[in-house]
């Protein structure tokens, strides 16, 4: 009883852990997509397939997702291919749901602004992600020391309440 409420806390705890290093991965590809747009002369498409090489999963798979879904659609937005990427790969990552619109967010201006435009939105996002890997690197320690702390003391909590 003890050891599995205590793997709750623990899986959980590894959770957390795993959305800043995801929020870290996000990152990594935001700056590499804003030097592919800064000094690539690449299609959106073969940029994307290009970064998501250089990515770890879901990431790199997502990324595909999208490239080879442009190549066969060409008549949808890449807005429209983007968002349903993101809901479609990214469902079960460890990124928030805030994280996720976030991303949304910045693909919704990519692919049809010209070139200044779609550096500063990618600027913007590498912003707003450097203010939230921040905040998750001074939040999660201690909530995952919580997790781990309430699961086993759950687990001693049913062990007294059964006996």
């Amino acid at each position: 009883m003890v050891t599995s409420s205590a793997g709750i806390g623990f899986s959980y705890s590894f959770h957390l852990g795993r959305r800043l290093e995801q929020l870290r991965q996000l990152q990594r590809m935001a700056l590499l997509l804003r030097g592919e747009i800064s000094y690539g002369n690449t299609a959106l498409t073969e940029a994307l397939s290009s970064i998501g090489r250089k990515l770890e999963e879901p990431f790199c798979f997502f990324l595909n997702c999208v490239s080879s879904r442009l190549r066969e659609y060409p008549d949808k937005s890449f807005q429209q291919v983007f968002q349903e990427e993101v809901k479609e790969n990214l469902k079960q990552s460890a990124l928030s749901a805030k994280d996720k619109e976030a991303l949304m967010q910045m693909g919704a201006f990519l692919g049809y602004l010209d070139k200044d435009m779609q550096l500063r939105n990618v600027e913007l996002y590498l912003e707003e992600l450097d203010r939230e890997i921040q905040t998750a690197k001074e939040s999660i320690p201690g909530k995952q020391k919580l997790c781990r702390s309430l699961g086993i003391l759950g687990g001693l909590f049913l062990v007294l309440l059964l006996i």
